[in-house]
């Protein structure tokens, strides 16, 4: 190769690692809006820092924001109406009725943000993540409605979030909605799919690649080759249970709190999952994070938990939880006969099809 064909393309690479993104947001509420000021926030890079707040006065009910960043970001912006003297502010002055005088946008390109009489806002323009964003905006609020009411849960999110990154492989708009799944304990049986559907350029991208290692460390601690940590907690009158009593058939260490909505929701999936093979071989160990033992009992009294409750009131200070490196709940490890981990944050549907994968 022609030696000044070389320079030319390591001058290019530094260039090509630093691309920025522009944005130029026009910004336009109805004269019935009171509004003054328009405030945007966002995250100025993917390091995980504070988020930047850009402040533009409302002139003639326009206003704009102009600038770069290294990617696209999601931005979220608030139209700030002065309160009357003598009234104490309340965030909920601004977002009254849901999303009424608040705007959700990415970060990319020129976008016009229009506010009806309602505060409600619309876009024009954008590039690929803001279409991205308003194509999973819509889908959201479809699926949504289509419950009639019913619980979402965790299931409806990771469907739709896998959905996403199925149809939007190349977006950072992908890549952010996977941060529900990315930014504490990661199940491999959900993440690692996805990881694989993004696009080369997202799997290189600085978020991925910050959050890869821990999907690798996730599929090796339910490779089957790594033992369950073993602990004895007391349970509910107070006698030791140890683990290791369990060995010699499947359990499923179930971790969850009284207080926790969420793993209030997934009780009747676990029961369900009990009930099904514990004829089987198959045991449930409750783990739980409260810290107060009247509430702990009512609500396994209150959720028919028929399963053996241990609890040592020190809440995410228990040491089964550092062992087990949970980082919230619900969260769960199903460990196998020989004692080795074999599956982990097993909900909804997952933990059925694992368990009647392993037992026959």
């Amino acid at each position: 190769m022609n030696k000044l064909i070389v320079i030319a393309v390591a001058l290019l690479l530094p260039a090509l690692s630093n691309a920025q993104t522009n944005y130029w947001i026009k910004g336009k509420i109805p004269s019935i809006n009171k509004a003054k000021r328009a405030v945007m926030s966002y995250p100025p890079d993917d390091k995980g820092g504070e988020y930047r707040a850009d402040t533009a006065e409302i002139r003639e009910g326009k206003f704009e924001f102009k600038g770069t960043i290294g990617r696209p970001q999601l931005a979220e912006l608030n139209l700030i109406i002065p309160l009357p003297a003598g009234t104490k502010a309340r965030r909920a002055d601004s977002q009254e009725g849901g999303m009424k005088n608040v705007a959700l946008f990415y970060l990319d390109g020129s976008i016009d943000v229009t506010f009806d009489t309602a505060g409600m806002a619309s876009y024009i323009g954008g590039g690929k993540d803001q279409k991205a964003w308003e194509y999973y905006a819509n889908e959201a609020s479809v699926r949504a409605k289509a419950l009639n009411g019913a619980s979402s849960g965790m299931e409806f999110y990771e469907t739709l979030v896998g959905d996403m990154v199925k149809h939007f492989p190349d977006s950072y708009m992908s890549v952010d909605l996977m941060d529900l799944f990315t930014q504490s304990s990661i199940n491999p049986s959900l993440v690692d799919p996805m990881y694989h559907t993004l696009s080369k350029r997202m799997q290189k991208s600085e978020k991925v690649l910050a959050w890869q290692p821990k999907l690798e460390q996730a599929k090796l601690a339910v490779s089957g080759t790594q033992s369950a940590p073993e602990f004895t907690l007391n349970d509910t009158e107070g006698k030791p249970v140890s683990l290791a009593s369990y060995k010699g058939g499947y359990v499923l260490v179930d971790f969850w709190a009284s207080w926790c909505v969420p793993c209030r929701a997934e009780n009747p999936n676990v029961v369900a999952a009990y009930e099904k093979y514990k004829s089987k071989n198959f045991k449930v160990l409750g783990v739980s994070l409260d810290e107060k033992k009247d509430a702990w009992l009512k609500a396994i009294a209150e959720d028919k938990l028929p399963w053996k409750q241990l609890c040592d009131f020190k809440a995410s200070k228990s040491e089964v939880t550092q062992m087990y490196n949970i980082s919230s709940i619900p969260a769960n490890v199903l460990i196998d006969p020989n004692g080795k981990i074999v599956g982990k944050d097993l909900r909804g549907k997952a933990l059925h099809d694992k368990l009647a994968e392993l037992i026959k």
